[in-house]
């Protein structure tokens, strides 16, 4: 809106058009015309001090040629109420403003100007603009600026509980959820259970610009976390940071804080609650009183107008919840087996020696060569140098090799030897968890039958190391065997020192019986 008298009483003051202009925030060929008016009709400051703005433009443009800055202004306080209705746009109201200024001969503005315009008078007067709503449209979500309170189980300690809220813009309808920090950990688990507890996702997530959420805030284009980027992507939603310091920009949750602060934690203000789970189950059903409280200036309640107008609408919830993600790197090494936190996982044989993305889960194990898929295994948790072993993976001599040795094989063989060498088989079979690890000591203990003494000699040694322990290992039993060796030979087996002897107890005791040890 021009400011007619502004622009007089800045010319009386010998202010020059162009300082006008910039003053004034408005364009110097609109100055130029004012001050062109109101010497065509000889009118100063002075003679117009006492008018409004209103009375001034008609009292400088009146007549059939006015200038073309003389545009009719518009009532933007009955366009803002106007635009409060339901299905009123601005568009809609620009048209009955061109068709009035027609039926005046009045000169209307442009569409895109009178937005501005609009704009500019709402920012000006702080009206607040009407956003129109859509169901199941966004999601607002936010923590709770105050924290509530609950004992540790274990030491009985106060530790603060940090309150998560999340809020459907167009039913209001809200769920919030107690955490022991504002961590990655707790901001993704809790938008997992807010989809949960609403039975879908809305199209868009408003959060703020919190850290867990958006690490490099900017108000066009805001760096996503990772992790709260891949959650958006699992359920099928959009995240639309708000903009910093612009808390209308999500007023649903804004709002929703507020009623949290009073409406639950002041119920709960005296009550002591042992762990987060029995702080949860108590605001649990706090919330459910507040989403069923009917409205004051709308009809129904929060939970009445959610499963009205928006639960239908919801983003299906995928099959499986979303699972934070770690994702590495690892070398395929000649194995074909990639290692993962001291275990290994293998891979198709073609990737030896290729370095391959690792995208790690609680539950998952995923190799990528690129963006494709190589495999997956279920994670190993718990044990060191465990394997998941896929025997397609493997070279075709490999497989052939997996299908010849077998343990009933290796036990039918030792079964030949001798019964106390099929005991000591088993064991030995028996102590590994992956069956396919015990082979190679197999193969080492049947070696034996082949060398001097030939199945007898490994039969004694099996039964003396049975005789020993019901877990003998393959070293054991070799070391026996060499020593039955060496006794029927004569001579003393190398592993019992370079003199051929052991130093017996008369040797410790000290004196002559020493002497005659040495």
């Amino acid at each position: 809106m021009v400011n007619y008298k502004r622009i007089l009483e800045l010319r009386k003051e010998d202010v020059s058009q162009r300082g006008i202009a910039e003053a004034l925030k408005c364009s110097r060929n609109t100055v130029a015309s004012v001050l062109a008016a109101a010497a065509a009709a000889s009118v100063g400051f002075v003679d117009v001090a006492a008018l409004d703005n209103a009375e001034i433009g008609r009292t400088l443009f009146s007549g059939p040629d006015r200038p073309p800055s003389a545009y009719a202004q518009p009532d933007f306080e009955a366009i803002h109420k106007e635009l409060a209705r339901t299905g009123v746009t601005l568009l809609m109201l620009w048209g009955e403003y061109s068709a009035a200024c027609r039926a005046n001969r009045e000169l209307p503005y442009q569409y895109s100007f009178f937005c501005d315009l609009y704009r500019r008078w709402a920012k000006a007067t702080k009206a607040t603009m009407r956003i129109p709503r859509t169901p199941a449209e966004v999601m607002e979500v936010d923590w709770a600026g105050d924290t509530m309170e609950y004992a540790d189980p274990l030491s009985g300690e106060a530790r603060p509980a940090h309150l998560f809220v999340a809020a459907m813009t167009y039913s209001a309808y809200s769920y919030v959820e107690a955490f022991c920090d504002m961590g990655l950990q707790s901001w993704i688990d809790a938008h997992i259970n807010a989809f949960r507890f609403f039975g879908g996702a809305a199209r868009l997530l408003v959060p703020d610009n919190l850290r867990t959420g958006v690490s490099r805030p900017d108000r066009y284009e805001p760096a996503l976390n990772a992790t709260y980027a891949a959650l958006a992507e699992h359920y099928g939603t959009a995240i639309v940071p708000a903009r910093v310091r612009h808390p209308k920009d999500k007023p649903a949750a804004e709002g929703s804080v507020g009623h949290i602060a009073y409406a639950i934690a002041g119920v709960l203000r005296d009550r002591r609650f042992v762990g987060l789970p029995e702080l949860n189950d108590a605001i649990a059903d706090e919330l459910g009183l507040l989403n069923a409280r009917p409205f004051q200036k709308r009809e129904g309640s929060r939970s009445s107008v959610f499963d009205r107008d928006e639960r239908a609408l919801l983003v299906p919830l995928p099959l499986m919840p979303f699972e934070p993600a770690e994702l590495r790197k690892a070398k395929v090494g000649p194995n074909y087996h990639v290692q993962v936190d001291g275990c290994f996982y293998s891979v198709p044989s073609r990737h030896i020696g290729q370095t391959l993305d690792i995208r790690l889960t609680v539950r998952l194990v995923e190799v990528f060569d690129g963006d494709s898929r190589v495999c997956s295994h279920p994670r190993v948790h718990g044990r060191k140098g465990a394997y998941s072993t896929v025997e397609e993976h493997m070279p075709p001599s490999h497989r052939e090799y997996l299908r010849d040795w077998t343990p009933d094989r290796f036990l039918r063989w030792a079964e030949s030897v001798g019964a106390q060498t099929a005991r000591a088989a088993e064991a030995i079979l028996a102590s590994r968890k992956i069956k396919e690890q015990g082979y190679r000591s197999l193969l080492g203990l049947l070696s034996l039958a082949k060398k001097d003494g030939g199945k007898a000699r490994l039969e004694q040694a099996c039964r003396h190391a049975l005789e020993m322990t019901q877990s003998p290992s393959y070293t054991m039993i070799k070391r026996i065997w060499a020593d039955i060796k060496a006794e029927a030979a004569g001579r003393p087996d190398k592993s019992l020192g370079s003199k051929g002897y052991v130093r017996g107890p008369g040797y410790y005791a000290g004196g002559k019986a020493a002497e005659d040890g040495r």
